[in-house]
């Protein structure tokens, strides 16, 4: 019979004597962490093909209403009031015309792998823009 003192735990294969009898060697615990990672991964992978399929069933309608929001752009630059905005009008159209098209056109692995790209490539450029578009928000959330 094992006891704590000598290394072993009877029944638990877990501190065991070795052959040479001066070292204990563990049993049995590479499994175990390998066991919590699996389960990790699985979920981590159930989650990112659920994001998938909700951005790839939403992304006509996220299309469509770019679209109706490059139509209205386009009749606001057509007035006489705008003459000043027109330039900014125009360009804001042409890049929303764009993401659009880029939205009907590529897959949603496409459009990730570029927007991970542009966020490298630019962070401040990205960091200002999530600050700009959480004060318009801001601004049309708050009462």
């Amino acid at each position: 019979m094992g006891s704590v003192t000598d290394g072993s735990i009877e029944g638990s294969g877990y501190g065991q004597r070795s052959e040479e009898g001066s070292r204990i060697t563990k049993i049995g615990t590479s499994g175990l962490g390998q066991a919590g990672k699996d389960p990790v991964k699985q979920l981590a992978s159930a989650a990112k093909a659920r994001v998938y399929h909700q951005v790839e069933s939403r992304r006509g309608d996220m299309a469509k209403g770019l679209r109706g929001l490059v139509s209205t752009l386009e009749s606001l630059s057509n007035r006489d009031e705008a003459k000043v905005a027109r330039p900014l009008l125009g360009s804001a159209a042409g890049l929303l015309r764009r993401t659009s098209e880029r939205l009907e056109n590529e897959t949603t692995g496409e459009l990730l792998e570029d927007a991970q790209t542009q966020v490298r490539e630019r962070p401040g450029l990205f960091i200002a823009g999530c600050v700009a578009a959480g004060f318009v928000l801001g601004r049309l959330i708050k009462p």
